[in-house]
This record gives C-alpha cells, structure tokens and sequence, in this order.
C-alpha cells in the first residue's frame, strides 16, 4: 500500500511557480565602498560571492543580490533597483515586456546562474536563501510592477498604495518612496547560527544584524 502512495505521489506533475531570481540595487558611495572591502561577505555567501570593479555579486541558493556601484555617467543613480524573475512556465511575461521597452528596466525574465548550495553540511556557507525583501519606490512604478508580477505568475495583494509579492518561499514588499527610494530591508534565512549574533557595519545607515536564531536582517 505504501508503495502504491510513493509511486502515485511520484507520478504528480512538479507544480511550475515562479521564484524572484535577482534583485539589482545602486548603493550609495560609502555603503559601496564597505560592502566591496568587507572581509566576512565572501565568508558569509562562499561561492556565491563574486566581486568586480562594479558590482557585489551575493547568491544563495534562491536569488542573487547584485549590489552595484553608483555611476551617474552610466545612469545607475544611488537607489535604483531592478528585479529579475523567473516566471511560471507559458506565462505573459514576455510578452508584457515584448510591447512597452519601458518595463525592461523594471522586470526582466532572468535566471542567473546560483551555485548549487542546497545540500545539508556545515562546510556550506551560513547564507541559506533571501526570504523576505522590502523597497520603497516611485509610486508611478508600483502598478507597472504589479501587472508584471501578476503575469509572471506570482501572487500579488495590495497593501495600501504598495504591494506585497509572494513566491513559494520569499516574499517582496514594495512601498511608496515618499522621500528617496531603494531597497530598505533584505531579511536572510541562516543555515546555522552565528555565535555572538554580531552585527555589522556598512556605510553610514546600512546594518546586517544577525538574530535571532536563524535569521539575518540588512537594513539600509
């Protein structure tokens, strides 16, 4: 009888759900210059950190943070942001994209490549996968971020004049940027604990505070 249920539950089809795969943000001249000269990040992400002249690469085993470095000349201003997503299979995404260029800018079928960190060992780096992400942006971009997340096959619920998008384990938050916009928390689920729940430093306001148990949260 047992294994009459494994064979049928292994004859279900694997539900297709969409999973925010990248998130791109302009940080600010100090925050940059912390974030790139930090020493735990490349110990914290292992593998899925990498680092160029431009932009710090943090991928776990969902998504990748991309934070990049503010170059007015090439049109990357401090607070700026981009999502990447990958959408259900036969979605409409790409052809919401196909017909306004605008949207480009905004929300990208993307699935960068992630290191394959899922296995269970203490060798693997403490940075298990980005849960829950919060930004404050135009209001004129919310309800084009909105049809773009419903058509990828995300669920959305309006929360007031923002958002709330929510994937199979993540969850994205998007407000009104009534002053200057940007990311404002990004909240991480831990491996492991880290001893002593230390917090670090970025920048004049950013904080990666770690704690309780398994949880991490950068604020901006």
């Amino acid at each position: 009888m047992h294994a009459l249920l494994i064979s049928l539950l292994l004859a279900l089809p694997v539900r297709d759900e969409a999973r925010l795969s990248r998130v791109e943000v302009v940080i600010d001249a100090r925050t940059w210059d912390d974030v790139s000269a930090s020493t735990w990040l490349p110990q914290g992400f292992g593998p899925g950190y990498l680092a160029g002249p431009g932009e710090v690469r943090l991928c776990d085993r969902l998504s990748c943070v991309v934070m990049l470095k503010a170059d007015s000349n090439a049109g990357r201003l401090p607070g700026t942001v981009r999502f990447g997503v990958k959408p259900i299979e036969g979605s409409s995404l790409a052809d919401r994209l196909a017909a306004d260029s605008n949207f480009a800018a905004m929300v990208e079928i993307t699935d960068p490549p992630v290191p394959d960190l899922s296995a269970p060992s203490d060798s693997l780096p403490l940075m298990y996968f980005l849960s829950e992400a919060e930004f404050s942006l135009p209001v004129e971009r919310i309800a084009g971020l909105e049809t773009l997340f419903r058509s990828a096959g995300a669920r959305v619920i309006r929360e007031g004049q923002g958002l709330v998008v929510e994937f199979s384990s993540q969850r994205l938050r998007i407000m009104p940027a009534w002053s200057e916009p940007g990311v404002n928390r990004l909240s991480y689920a831990l491996r492991r604990e880290l001893p002593g729940n230390p917090t670090f430093r970025f920048g004049a306001m950013s904080r990666l505070r770690f704690g309780p148990s398994r949880t991490a949260t950068w604020s901006f």
